[in-house]
């Protein structure tokens, strides 16, 4: 079933958010595919901060931070057996 927005009366309103469908995973990731619907496919993201006024941006991407507001990178996954011993490939 597909989103549908409404106003205040429940009367259907228009324009009607933007829709995409993605697949995601699948391929030789392993997972199984995913297929979903992505409603912000007409999301422009503003800035009101520049010199030149209000104008358009490019979302960032995810960064994490610590609790001091410093970068915290990426760890790599290391597997564990169930006594909590690295697992090394051969």
């Amino acid at each position: 079933m597909s989103y549908i927005r409404h106003d205040a009366n429940n009367n259907p309103v228009s324009p009607q958010p933007g829709v995409t469908t993605v697949s995601y995973l699948g391929g030789t990731t392993g997972w199984s595919t995913v297929t979903y619907e992505d409603y912000n496919s007409d999301y422009i993201a503003y800035t009101y901060n520049s010199l030149a006024g209000i104008g358009t941006r490019t979302p960032a991407s995810y960064q994490r931070h610590d609790k001091d507001n410093n970068p915290v990178g990426v760890g790599t996954y290391q597997r564990h057996d169930s006594d909590n011993n690295p697992i090394t490939s051969p």
